[in-house]
């Protein structure tokens, strides 16, 4: 499509259930911004999923319930932001440096 190499600032994907299985592909293109729409949130693809996303520097800046499908699935909105903004440069710390908290 003539994305190599250029800057995209928002990335939008509806592609019922493609997004547990392609997500990777985006976190490589980095775009700013990722609008996508998730559907039922198998394990553990969701958690690897939301992993990914959060420790390459997205956070999610919007979530909204899909009613109108049966409420299974949500839009989300992450923004990519620089890791210095985590601690320890990721959410997900070992347990053991919780218990310090």
């Amino acid at each position: 499509l003539g994305h190599a190499n250029r800057t995209i600032d928002i990335f939008k994907i509806d592609c019922e259930w493609c997004e547990w299985t392609s997500y990777l592909d985006w976190i490589d293109a980095r775009p700013k911004q990722i609008l996508v729409e998730t559907h039922n949130a198998p394990l553990p693809n969701a958690k690897n999923f939301f992993y990914s996303l959060h420790d390459t520097g997205y956070v999610i800046f919007s979530k909204e319930a899909n009613y109108p499908g049966g409420g299974h699935s949500a839009e989300y909105g992450f923004l990519h932001l620089h890791t210095d903004f985590f601690i320890n440069r990721t959410l997900y710390l070992p347990t053991e440096e919780f218990k310090s908290w």
